[in-house]
């Protein structure tokens, strides 16, 4: 059954920008992430779940309640912000309890939730600080306390994790989805970030220009890509896209090829001769950059160092069976790869 849905919600301003025709449905306990670039509307569609704006049509339903034209208090959710919202002359625990406070939730009840929220986020002992003696991990797990220990069955997330170094928000993020499944929380996380969406997801929507691009899990956007913006937004380096009349398709076709597929061998024994354009050692692996007059973005991932340097001819391999084709007017896709 589902616990939120989204009918046909449109908001837009003169006719532009925000969201255009969303319809959404998903489960109790899942964690959905909102995913795509700046301005493509996902913030605009988290605030109407959250309340804070209101849509031009459609309807929101969450827990089987009609909460369209709710303000934020009566939805029964909480929320996490990019810039963590705490206030700065409270302690911790000051911050995590401030809605119960406000709700009237009585005293032992509150400590007792404190206490377990505090264990769960890691900030036992900190119980007495402000804001200002905390790094930047732990305000935010401030703020994942505050939500969590409210007890609603949604929690809204805008960007939680921007603020932070890389290291501190993949430490966060595994927060995030531990404290979800602890609590069964339906989660709706608005991100930028691929990596974020593709490892804390169990569904992800891709937003592009206001509209959803494709639903599904990570897996399926990842290897089943419905158009080629999906195809070159998920991926790290994306989706390599090439002139289906470079490798013998009809000229309305383009082929898409994920760079782990490709294969590096001498110039003359591939499907394809290229150029080698740029190349980044990762340390497991090294990541090319390739060039060829009928390919846009073309990569491949070798397993150990580059052998060859920048200039050099070498020749790759496209697997059939890693082959997407694209209708090259539409972007969207015509064949999937052969599994």
């Amino acid at each position: 059954m589902s616990f939120l849905s989204l009918e046909g919600i449109t908001l837009q301003w003169d006719g532009q920008g925000g969201v255009r025709d969303i319809n959404l449905t998903l489960p109790k306990g899942a964690f959905l992430s909102i995913l795509g670039p700046s301005g493509c509307g996902k913030s605009t569609l988290l605030r109407l779940i959250a309340g804070l704006e209101h849509p031009q049509a459609g309807k929101i339903v969450i827990d089987g309640r009609d909460v369209t034209a709710l303000p934020p208090a009566q939805r029964n959710l909480s929320m996490v912000f990019q810039s963590y919202a705490l206030f700065p002359h409270l302690n911790v625990a000051e911050n995590v309890l401030f809605g119960l406070k406000v709700r009237r939730i009585d005293k032992v009840e509150r400590s007792t939730r404190l206490a377990k929220v505090l264990e769960m986020t890691g900030l036992t002992g900190l119980e007495k600080r402000k804001p200002s003696e905390l790094s930047g991990g732990q305000r935010q797990r401030v703020a994942l306390a505050r939500a969590a220990v409210a007890q609603k069955p949604l929690c809204l997330m805008d960007e939680p994790l921007s603020n932070l170094d890389a290291k501190l928000r993949n430490s966060v993020r595994r927060d995030i989805r531990a404290l979800s499944r602890k609590l069964g929380l339906t989660v709706v996380y608005v991100t930028h970030d691929q990596g974020e969406a593709m490892s804390l997801s169990d569904k992800v929507i891709l937003m592009n220009n206001g509209r959803i691009e494709q639903v599904g899990t990570p897996t399926e956007l990842y290897n089943r890509p419905a158009t080629t913006f999906a195809a070159q937004f998920i991926g790290e380096p994306p989706m390599s896209l090439i002139n289906g009349a470079a490798l013998g398709y009809d000229s309305g076709c383009t082929v898409g090829i994920r760079p782990e597929a490709v294969k590096v061998v001498p110039a003359g024994q591939g499907d394809l001769d290229v150029i080698v354009d740029d190349f980044e050692f990762m340390g497991s692996e090294t990541q090319l950059a390739l060039t060829h007059p009928a390919a846009q973005g073309l990569a491949a991932i070798m397993n150990d160092e580059a052998r060859f340097g920048l200039g050099h001819k070498i020749g790759v391999q496209l697997p059939d069976e890693s082959r997407l084709l694209f209708n090259t007017v539409s972007g969207e896709t015509e064949k999937e790869p052969k599994q």
